[in-house]
């Protein structure tokens, strides 16, 4: 049975033969207000979220429409507002309508809350953050001015007004930039902390066997196109390949 590294690709997933020529890491960072605003301060979008949550409580399951959606927006906002947990977490108990609790621990202190941009669109569903179709983007005079909701009821209209929050790491990617054998061009992609893992093992065989190769590919998981590499036996072609590009 072949070894989980050199496994074939799935079925009508293709392999290319790559050579890595960098991986810079790249922390992202979620930005958190000092001063968690008053719910008074709030923007009209997330009090509309609250007022419907605590109107739609008798729901099951968090059935009514857009609830998920809804839940996962004010848990990012209580999150970058400022919020303790144990604030955030009292505060969209109640106006939750009885969505499951994972949708909290996903998106408080872990996600960006959207823009307002983003929850303009329209959107099918959760995970997508567009809100349109609920209506509770209902701008005021204020709205205008500011990108988001946690910049309206944190009074952020400029890059110097964060200097009273803070910075907070929330996951780790890596840019990786590959060399395509079969058209001698190079490209950026990435990966995650385990993904980077994974390529870390196979370049450290690779550089212990110089009859091996490093292929990449595209492979489906979850309906969803994630990167894959493998190591490969070198061919007489591509060895020629290889020597020409070097």
């Amino acid at each position: 049975m072949p070894s989980k590294k050199t496994a074939p690709a799935p079925p009508g997933e293709k392999e290319t033969p790559v050579s890595v020529r960098s991986i810079d890491r790249q922390d992202e960072m979620l930005w958190i207000a000092g001063r968690p605003p008053l719910p008074s301060d709030f923007p009209p979008c997330i009090k509309a979220i609250i007022d419907l949550g605590k109107a739609e409580r008798g729901e099951e399951d968090g059935a009514a429409k857009g609830r998920h959606r809804m839940a996962a927006v004010l848990a990012s906002f209580l999150g970058q507002a400022g919020y303790s947990r144990e604030e955030a977490k009292l505060l969209w108990l109640e106006a939750a309508g009885g969505v499951e609790e994972r949708i909290f621990e996903e998106w408080f202190a872990r996600m960006h809350c959207p823009k307002c941009r983003a929850l303009q669109r329209q959107s099918k569903g959760y995970p997508d953050m567009g809100v349109a179709d609920l209506q509770i983007c209902r701008p005021d005079d204020r709205c205008s001015g500011f990108e988001g909701p946690v910049e309206y009821a944190c009074r952020i209209a400029s890059e110097d007004d964060r200097k009273s929050g803070s910075l907070l790491r929330i996951r780790t990617r890596y840019a990786v930039r590959i060399l395509d054998w079969t058209t001698g061009k190079e490209s950026e992609i990435e990966l995650t902390a385990e993904e980077k893992s994974d390529l870390d093992g196979l370049l450290a065989e690779l550089a212990k066997n110089r009859e091996l190769i490093l292929t990449y590919a595209k492979v489906k998981v979850r309906g969803r196109l994630h990167p894959k590499f493998y190591l490969r036996m070198q061919e007489g072609p591509r060895r020629q390949m290889l020597s020409d590009i070097i």
